[in-house]
C-alpha cells in the first residue's frame, strides 16, 4: 500500500484545537564564551600563583644592578646558624627576566648567600611579574626598612640605580632623599671610589661629614694611596675608617690648596614644618654651622619656655 505522501507545507491547527509547540533544540554557546572563561580562570590561578612560593634553583637566580650592600658577610653566621636549625621562615623575592627561565633577586640577597654557603641547591622564592620601577621600590622599602643601612651604602644604591638609567627624580621618588642630597652623596661615592668603599666597608654610624673629610684627603693624595692604606687596615669596619683618615693624616699630612675658594654668599636657612616635624635646609652654611644649631635646639626651648611664663 502506497504512504500517503507528507504535506510540504501543514495545514493549520483546526480553530479551538490545542496548537503542539515542538520545542528548539538548544544552542551551543558560542566558542569565545569559553574561552573567556579559561582566561579568568587562568588570571585567577596565576594570581594564586603569585602569592605562593616555589623552590627555586640558586644558580638560576642573578644579581640585582642596584647594588645596596657592601658587605654580604656582614653577620651572615648568625643567618646561616639560623637557616641550619630552623629552616628557611621567609622567602626571598625574584622577578622572571624577560626571554629567559632565569630570575633575578629583588629582596633577600643575604638570605641567597648562606643558602649558598650551606651548601643548598634550591630556596624558598616569591616569583613576580615586575617592572624595573616596581623592583627599584620593593628594594628600596626593604632598605629603609634596615635601621642599620649606612649612609655609604646608601650612597652606593644612589649610584648604581642612576647607572642602571634610573633618573634622579625616580630616585628621590623612590628612595625619600631630596636632589641636593642626591647630588652630594653621588659625589662623594664616585670621588671615593668602589674600590676604596669595598676596602672599608660600610662603616655603621658614620655620617656624611666624616666621609666627605676623607673625600677630600683622597682628592689631595690619590685614590691609589688611599686604597692601598685601606686594604692593610685590620678590624671592624668603622674602626677601618677612623684608622684611615688617622694613617693619611700623618702619612701624607694635610696639603692646603693653592688658592682659597672665593666665599660664597650664605642663602637664606629654608625650613619646611611636617606635622611636627622641621625640616631645615641650606647648602652653603659655614662648617659645623648645623651641628651648632642642633646643639642649641635645648637651649632654644628653654628660653622659648620662660618668654611664654
Amino acid at each position: 500500500m502506497a504512504r500517503k505522501p507528507r504535506p510540504v507545507f501543514p495545514d493549520p491547527p483546526e480553530s479551538g484545537a490545542a496548537a503542539t509547540v515542538t520545542p528548539k533544540p538548544m544552542r551551543r554557546a558560542p566558542m569565545f564564551a569559553k574561552g573567556a572563561a579559561s582566561l579568568e580562570n587562568a588570571a585567577k590561578s596565576a594570581a594564586a600563583e603569585e602569592r605562593m612560593y616555589r623552590n627555586l634553583s640558586v644558580d638560576l637566580i642573578d644579581p640585582s644592578p642596584i647594588r645596596d650592600r657592601i658587605d654580604l658577610t656582614e653577620g651572615l653566621e648568625d643567618l646561616k646558624a639560623s637557616l641550619a636549625s630552623e629552616g628557611q621562615q621567609i622567602p626571598i623575592l625574584v622577578r622572571s627576566k624577560p626571554d629567559s627561565d632565569r630570575f633575578e633577586i629583588v629582596t633577600g640577597r643575604r638570605r641567597l648567600q648562606a643558602t649558598k654557603d650551606l651548601g643548598r641547591d634550591t630556596i624558598q622564592a616569591f616569583v613576580r611579574r615586575m617592572s624595573d620601577e616596581e623592583a627599584f621600590i620593593a628594594q628600596g622599602v626593604e632598605n629603609n626598612a634596615r635601621l642599620e643601612t649606612s649612609f655609604i651604602e646608601r650612597a652606593r644604591t644612589i649610584v648604581t640605580a642612576l647607572d642602571a638609567g634610573f633618573t634622579q627624580v625616580q630616585v628621590e621618588k623612590f628612595l625619600g632623599v631630596d636632589q641636593s642630597m642626591i647630588s652630594r652623596m653621588k659625589s662623594i661615592y664616585s670621588g671615593l671610589g668602589e674600590d676604596l668603599v669595598l676596602a672599608i666597608g660600610p662603616a655603621r654610624g658614620t655620617g656624611r661629614r666624616k666621609w666627605e673629610r676623607l673625600q677630600k684627603i683622597v682628592s689631595e693624595i690619590g685614590l691609589d694611596k688611599a686604597t692601598e692604606c685601606a686594604l692593610s687596615l685590620a678590624g671592624e669596619s668603622s674602626e677601618r675608617f677612623d684608622a684611615l683618615i688617622k694613617k693619611l693624616e700623618e702619612r701624607f699630612g694635610s696639603r692646603p690648596s693653592k688658592r682659597a675658594p672665593s666665599p660664597s654668599p650664605l642663602e637664606p636657612l629654608t625650613a619646611t614644618r611636617r606635622g611636627k616635624q622641621l625640616v631645615i635646609r641650606t647648602t652653603t652654611a659655614p662648617e659645623g654651622f648645623l651641628d651648632y644649631l642642633q646643639e642649641q635646639l635645648q637651649h632654644l626651648l628653654e628660653q622659648y619656655e620662660k618668654q611664654r611664663k
